[in-house]
């Protein structure tokens, strides 16, 4: 419901642009839900948003703003309730007027639409009004559901949540509470309870059950027809008018009542409470019914007849007291809303909401009188704008002295009360769901949990609660108690995580675990002491000891048991660890050595070290107790990152080696190539006499340098190891060639010396022909062709003396000396024939001369 000062700008705000003021926490609760704060039809039920759609469709003629201006309450911005008209014109529902009056009464009646002043007893039906939502909604109107939006509703029955048992000790029946707060929807739905305190006999059961009738019957119902007919037995909670008592303890109805609200549904319960007021007979159930009836109440009623009495006033002093400490307790406001109902007054002819405010503020001030106030905390609730008076005639004797509480047997003065404050409570329920201090909404099984908790502690603390004074001491140890449950929980927790962690369990043995766990109780207790206040102050300690004792001593049992698992399982890790690290170590050395690296590639190892690692996992899998996966799978990462770690170094080794290797086989290639072109050259023996064993060994030398320096320059981190050994294997290659090359120097040089040899006698032979070729008598007894025969045998024989003294290999030179002799005798026969035909010439004329001279003296001789 809009306050006074907010309610006149909030109306205008409407009626000009329809804007709706989302003021409630049902309105936040449908919000945090993903709503949209609008007014929706849910699960059937008909809401102020489906009314204005059928009057947009029905309206044919007029426009949908103009309909919704004659069919909405500018107050609760709802379909009109029982519509009436006030002396200024404007149309309200009763109910919604009749409470925002009660809640601003002290500046007077005036219209919450224009603000001109009215007489608050002339509310006039509406009539036409009244008919155009009759005819507008009548197609979409559906009763109200009593098990949850969308369920069919199911018969009711008074259910009791707390009784007292044979010594007066308040029982909670969770199964009955569970069943009317956290079942058919309510669990998870705003909810508004009804509850009703105050003094026996005075009609508490009376008022819920008219009550019941209104929440049954269609939200529209007009005129009181909800109030039933006029012989219709009063039915639903237990009620007499004799001096029995009745109701003993805590009851409520059985089914929640779901009524519209601004964005979505209330569940509203109603609780009757009996027995809270007797404070004198045994003030500590009082003050225990009170707490509950705090928990069990957003919309609480106090019920006392004729009018409001000093024992009413100390009840509610009491009732405010115990509120604020259970509402400190809970995070609860202490009082939502509080009602005083004073039923039979008779002091005045004004009655309802006005004459309630007027007897208020005499109440106020008779408080205000005393100095100091005999009851300050009533005072100070009766002064806030949640609280409300409401006065009621007496309801007529047919009703006090019957059973059946028909409609005929009331007063109409009374029925008249009765009908408008019903009315008024019903329609302003959604309104007063159940919040915290904070403003938000508990649903019904938050506020099941903390009524629960009530119960327990109660159980728990059988003394503490004989005064307000003694129950806030008690919920004040509660709650140091509760805060080293907690911390102790937290440690708990802490140190079970640490347990399932193997390496920091296995930081921390058993026996140290339980020296922390004695400390932080020692700590927990000492904290305790010093917070907690008497006179349970040590039976608390105790039993809170030997609880956490209890809980630590459970945990160290488990401990050890993970301890020792944990230390086995390490063990085996540790082994499977090692053999890991031996493995890689092996295959490092492996890979340190060239040869042996570029035998098995990067993928062929590995798949070395995933069958190594599988190995392992496998065995670990068979030793360790009760093995987790966690831990297996921790392992394998960290074995598999070792191995990944290692492959990467593999890898970079595996290519330098590659790298290195190709680089030293082109140096052996090219040493290869040099020792092949010295080797052609030492077949050769011009050749080779040319360059002597020590000029061949410095070229290798040179050579091998410039081999090994290139190496360097080339390989990839190069080695001093593998340099070494490319250079003691060249250098072995070329003392071996080198031996190699010097007995073939040697035996070319003898070869040499002995072709010389030949070479000297033969060259003497033709200086010898030679010098004979230059006589002519000589050289004329020698033919040519005998001089050739000479010259062959002579090369013959110097060629037979060469082949048994030369070594090998001689043919080749032999073939070479033989042509070499050749081509000299050649061209000495040449010459030699030359001669000869000149020697024979010469001796040819001398002759012919000689005959010319011969026969001259012959003929002379004859003459």
């Amino acid at each position: 419901m809009p306050t006074a000062s907010s309610d006149r700008t909030q109306t205008l705000k409407v009626k000009v642009s329809g804007e709706r003021p989302a003021c409630h926490s049902v309105q936040r609760h449908a919000e945090s839900q993903g709503g949209r704060g609008e007014k929706s039809e849910i699960n059937g039920e008909l809401t102020s948003g489906s009314v204005l759609e059928s009057v947009h469709q029905a309206s044919g003629i007029r426009g949908m703003e103009q309909l919704r201006e004659d069919v909405t309450c500018s107050i609760c911005l709802d379909v009109l309730s029982d519509p009436v008209s006030i002396e200024c014109g404007h149309s309200f529902g009763r109910g919604c007027l009749s409470t925002h009056w009660s809640q601003i009464s002290a500046q007077g009646h005036c219209c919450p639409e224009c603000w001109a002043p009215c007489s608050g007893d002339r509310m006039i039906p509406n009539k036409r009004v009244k008919n155009l939502v009759e005819k507008i909604t009548k197609p979409l109107q559906e009763e109200t559901e009593s098990q949850g939006p969308g369920a069919q509703p199911e018969p009711g029955r008074p259910v009791q949540l707390v009784h007292l048992d044979e010594e007066e000790n308040l029982i909670l029946d969770e199964e009955a509470l569970s069943r009317c707060l956290e079942q058919g929807g309510v669990g998870d739905a705003p909810v508004c309870l009804v509850s009703i305190i105050g003094e026996q006999r005075r009609g508490k059961s009376f008022l819920l059950n008219y009550l019941l009738r209104r929440l049954r019957s269609p939200q529209d119902a007009r005129d009181g027809s909800w109030m039933g007919r006029e012989d219709e037995p009063l039915e639903g909670f237990e009620w007499r008018a004799d001096e029995e008592r009745v109701t003993k303890g805590v009851w409520a109805w059985s089914q929640s009542f779901w009524v519209p609200a601004k964005a979505g549904k209330v569940a509203v319960l109603l609780v009757d409470t009996e027995g809270s007021m007797d404070i004198e007979s045994n003030k500590e159930t009082s003050i225990k019914l009170s707490a509950f009836s705090m928990l069990l109440s957003s919309y609480q009623i106090l019920n006392t007849g004729c009018r409001v009495k000093d024992p009413d006033l100390e009840y509610l002093e009491m009732f405010v007291q115990v509120a604020e400490v259970v509402g400190e307790a809970y995070g609860l406001e202490p009082i939502q809303h509080l009602d005083l109902l004073v039923r039979d007054w008779s002091s005045s002819r004004v009655l309802g909401a006005q004459g309630g405010e007027q007897h208020l503020r005499h109440v106020r001030q008779k408080l205000e009188a005393k100095s100091p106030c005999k009851h300050p905390k009533a005072l100070e609730a009766l002064k806030g704008n949640r609280s409300r008076c409401y006065l009621m005639p007496f309801p007529g004797e047919r009703i006090t002295m019957g059973s059946e509480g028909t409609l005929r047997d009331m007063g109409e003065n009374f029925r008249e009360s009765l009908r408008d404050y019903v009315t008024t409570l019903v329609s302003s329920a959604s309104q007063h769901v159940q919040t915290d201090r904070h403003g938000e909404m508990l649903t019904g099984t938050q506020l099941a949990a903390k009524i629960k908790n009530l119960s327990d502690v109660m159980k728990k603390h059988h003394f503490g609660f004989s005064s307000p004074c003694q129950m806030a001491i008690t919920f004040h140890n509660q709650r140091v108690v509760d805060s080293a449950r907690t911390d102790h929980a937290v440690f708990l927790r802490e140190k079970d995580g640490l347990s399932q962690r193997m390496v920091d369990c296995l930081k921390v043995d058993p026996s140290a675990m339980a020296e922390q766990f004695k400390e932080q109780r020692r700590s927990l207790l000492e904290r305790c002491r010093e917070e907690m206040r008497e006179p349970e102050k040590e039976t608390l300690l105790t039993a809170l000891e030997a609880e956490l004792a209890r809980e630590a001593n459970s945990f160290l049992e488990t401990y050890r048991r993970c301890y020792q698992s944990h230390a086995i399982n390490q063990r085996v890790m540790d082994r499977a660890r090692t053999d890991h690290a031996d493995f890689l170590r092996e295959k490092d050395g492996l890979s340190q050595r060239m040869v042996d690296c570029l035998k098995v590639d990067p993928s062929a190892m590995a798949e070395q070290l995933v069958e190594q690692r599988r190995s392992l996992l496998e065995q670990c899998q068979k030793e360790m107790k009760e093995s987790e996966e966690t831990l297996m799978t921790a392992l394998k990462a960290e074995l598999t990152r070792e191995a990944e770690t290692f492959l990467g170094t593999y890898r970079r080794r595996f290519q330098s080696h590659n790298i290195n290797k190709r680089v030293m086989d082109r140096a052996r290639q090219d040493h290869a190539d040099f020792l092949r072109e010295k080797h052609g050259l030492s077949q050769r023996m011009v050749d080779c006499l040319k360059v002597d064993p020590s000029a061949m060994a410095e070229q290798l030398v040179e050579q091998r340098r410039s081999l090994l320096e290139r190496c360097r320059e080339e390989m990839e981190e190069p080695e001093e190891t593998l340099l070494m050994a490319l250079k003691a294997e060249l250098t072995k290659e070329a003392q071996t060639f080198l031996e190699k090359y010097r007995r073939c120097y040697e035996r070319h040089a003898f070869n040499q010396r002995t072709m010389d040899s030949a070479r000297q006698d033969h060259a003497d032979f033709l200086k010898e022909k030679d010098d004979l070729s230059q006589h002519m008598f000589n050289c004329l007894m020698v033919t040519p062709s005998a001089m050739e025969k000479q010259f062959v045998e002579k090369c013959r024989s110097l060629l037979e003396r060469c082949q048994k003294e030369m070594q090998e290999p001689k043919e080749a030179l032999l073939t070479a000396l033989e042509k070499e002799l050749t081509r000299e005798a050649n061209g000495f026969l040449e010459t030699y024939r030359k001669r000869f035909q000149c020697h024979l010439t010469i001796l040819g004329q001398r002759l012919g001369q000689g005959l010319i001279l011969l026969f001259a003296a012959k003929s002379s001789f004859s003459h």
